[in-house]
């Protein structure tokens, strides 16, 4: 019953995202969020990104390498790809690692936008708080990801990695029976020890209907000292949020 509850709160979640990009109208081009779709791209709207990897594909990655170049701000390390947007150029939407540089370092999360204009430059266009990283657990008791003990860690080697091996062991089991959506797991963005083991993911997780719909989620799986695990958290990415 749970895992069924679980499922139709995926389906509500990403219908419900997919209808406020696209019930208002935009301002502007730059401001423009369209239907998110698995396979089309909407001009002047963001379209989820097709790859299932955590390294980016190289023309992202050059633009990225490009604007960085020009970045004299904190240490941005790329963990995933999250969206493009077609404008006078392209913009791409990638989710960072940022490390402070500071006597004592912080890592956090932030959402970049990176433009690339159609002479092959790039600049960073925005960079905004990815705020998805304090986790509802349990009965809606908000979590920090700081690295305290019983608090959530980022892990050191999120950036350009694959998932953990225990984290997508524990990630398999959740949504192994699940129906009705695809849930693939981008990065690990970080893990809380409890009595057992929270990971929470960055996933792109797509609703298997006839014309289907892809949506970026953070899913929190809880995995129990007897090698059980399920879902206990899902919240929708929606690329407006970060679209300034």
């Amino acid at each position: 019953m749970f895992k069924r509850i679980t499922v139709l709160l995926l389906a509500f979640t990403m219908i419900l995202a997919f209808t406020a990009c696209s019930s208002d109208e935009p301002e502007d081009e730059n401001d423009a969020i369209g239907e998110i779709e698995s396979a089309d791209v909407v001009d002047g709207g963001w379209a989820m990104a097709e790859n299932e990897a955590a390294a980016l594909p190289e023309d992202v990655q050059t633009a990225f390498d490009k604007a960085y170049e020009q970045f004299t701000g904190s240490d941005l390390k790329p963990v995933a790809y999250i969206a493009s947007q077609v404008v006078a150029g392209t913009n791409y939407m990638i989710l960072c690692e940022e490390t402070t540089a500071t006597e004592k370092p912080e890592t956090s999360y932030k959402m970049v936008v990176v433009y690339a204009d159609l002479e092959g430059n790039a600049e960073f266009a925005s960079i905004n708080d990815f705020e998805y990283v304090a986790y509802t657990v349990g009965d809606s008791e908000e979590i920090s990801a700081e690295n305290l003990a019983g608090g959530w860690s980022v892990p050191d080697d999120a950036a350009g990695s694959a998932v953990p091996d225990d984290a997508k062991e524990a990630f398999d089991k959740a949504v192994g029976a699940f129906t009705g959506a695809e849930i693939v797991p981008l990065a690990l963005l970080g893990n809380q020890i409890v009595a057992g083991t929270n990971y929470a993911f960055i996933c792109k997780s797509t609703l298997t209907t006839e014309e289907p719909v892809t949506g970026i989620q953070v899913v929190t799986v809880y995995a129990d000292l007897e090698d059980n695990a399920e879902i206990i958290g899902i919240s929708t990415v929606d690329p407006a949020d970060f679209n300034k």
